[in-house]
């Protein structure tokens, strides 16, 4: 059952200002998942193998200031630690039993007076479940393989024959990781001979959602749209499309989203037809569409959601017409999805649909079967409908199984997003068609009978998109 909390209004120059509603009280990770995860990794490791992961390093936005920090979502999944500057060491047959090794920097406390609090060595093994933790500096000595009387001896790498490695986008500790232990250095001998990307393991396993990996997905996409409702709510023709934005984005804010799973991409008239329009500084006009592809990253779960709504709350005749067939086309490929139905039969589906509507339109000429085929009909449709989604809005995990599309399996969760663009100046299009830019995308989740539209909270049929838009007037 959800709890809805409200604020007490803020009184401001005499004015009482009511604050947001916490319609989604917190979710806190649980560290049983990442350790089963963990377990899971581990298994899949070969004897006499080792795998290290790196953290995703802090990046700049300008000069010296940063952008909030975002794990890297491999690290992440194995780790659930949220900061920076740490490497993991798993090492499933571990003689000494510490088969999962963190190190970090020690507390600063002079640092955490400016950036706050975090875990170091001593508190690591608690708060992470780790079997031992050690200061970074020790990592080398850790690590290190010597010779003694011409055997190795030493450290963790002593006797691994393959090392599954993830630098996390750390450019600069890759860097100098192999310089310290490139195994195919002349001279060096005792290291792993083979190095593999651990994301070959990782990426399988994220493709196939867990319990933990579903319960914030779902807090994303539920609470993503409600907040396109409240942005349905906030467009008038004259209004900013930043106006809308802050109401969708800041809703979620508001409901403890630390940022956005992307750039909102929220474009009115003209901006409808451009993909990824990240602007959102055009006034809206009477009579044009808004196209709102937003979604909120929660708990570093992503979700992706868009809906396009007329301005002024009214489809006209042509915008109604090529929504009708986006919307058609969504519901035919969503009714496909079970186990065994794969990501081309859903691009298939959408690609027919779309077609046969737009040539019924008379917006494209010829057979639809043949267009399709001839790839004809992205003339108007640009894009693919469908990827993953998770810890990455573009989530990991391949879309082919050998030279065949990947079947589905229950827990998996991708996208269906038909689109229809028509901007102006369109060769051999009425003028009347101009400036439609329609997309229609939901989370969807395969069940073990079929599917789970996780955001189809967000108004979808036009009767209903009409009166959320005009329950801001």
């Amino acid at each position: 059952m959800k709890t809805r909390l409200r604020a007490a209004p803020v009184l401001v120059l005499g004015m009482a200002i009511p604050l947001l509603a916490l319609d989604y009280p917190p979710l806190t990770p649980d560290p049983a998942a990442f350790a089963a995860r963990r377990e899971k990794f581990m298994a899949q490791l070969p004897p006499n193998s080792i795998a290290i992961l790196r953290s995703g390093p802090q990046r700049t936005l300008s000069n010296d200031t940063g952008y909030i920090y975002r794990q890297d979502s491999d690290f992440y999944y194995l780790t659930g630690i949220d900061e920076n500057d740490v490497t993991a060491v798993f090492r499933p047959n571990a003689p000494d039993k510490q088969r999962y090794v963190l190190f970090m920097p020690p507390r600063d406390i002079r640092r955490e007076a400016w950036v706050g609090s975090r875990v170091g060595p001593d508190e690591a093994v608690k708060a992470y479940g780790a079997d031992a933790a050690f200061p970074a500096a020790d990592f080398n000595g850790k690590m290190r393989v010597e010779r003694e009387y011409g055997q190795p001896v030493g450290g963790y790498l002593n006797g691994v024959e393959t090392l599954y490695l993830s630098d996390g986008s750390d450019t600069d500790w890759l860097a100098k990781f192999r310089t310290d232990f490139d195994p195919l250095k002349p001279g060096r001998r005792g290291g792993p001979a083979t190095v593999i990307d651990a994301r070959s393991i990782l990426h399988e396993m994220r493709v196939i959602k867990d319990a933990e990996d579903l319960r914030f997905i779902r807090r994303a996409a539920e609470m993503s749209a409600a907040a396109h409702r409240r942005a349905m709510a906030a467009a008038a023709p004259g209004k900013y499309e930043f106006e809308v934005q802050e109401a969708l984005d800041g809703y979620c804010y508001a409901n403890g989203a630390r940022r956005m799973a992307y750039p909102s991409i929220v474009g009115s008239g003209p901006n409808a037809c451009t993909l990824h329009y990240d602007r959102s500084s055009r006034q809206m006009k009477d009579g044009e569409l808004l196209l709102d592809d937003s979604g909120a990253e929660y708990g570093n779960y992503a979700t992706d959601i868009t809906r396009t709504y007329p301005v002024n709350g009214r489809f006209s005749p042509e915008q109604r017409a090529i929504y009708e067939i986006v919307l058609a086309a969504q519901k035919a490929a969503l009714a496909i999805v079970k186990p065994g139905a794969t990501h081309d039969d859903v691009e298939n589906t959408c690609a027919r649909v779309q077609t046969e509507g737009l040539v019924k339109l008379s917006l494209l000429s010829g057979d639809p079967a043949e267009l399709v085929k001839s790839m004809g009909h992205r003339k108007l449709t640009l894009h693919g409908v469908s990827h993953w989604v998770g810890l990455d809005v573009h989530d990991a995990g391949s879309y082919r199984s050998g030279d065949k599309s990947r079947a589905f399996e229950a827990g998996m969760v991708f996208t269906i997003e038909p689109g229809i663009y028509i901007p102006a100046n369109t060769q051999g299009v009425d003028p009347k068609w101009w400036n439609i830019g329609v997309r229609i995308e939901d989370t969807i989740l395969v069940t073990k009978d079929g599917a789970d539209c996780l955001s189809c909270g967000a108004p979808r049929e036009i009767a209903d998109v009409e009166k959320a838009v005009q329950a801001g007037r």
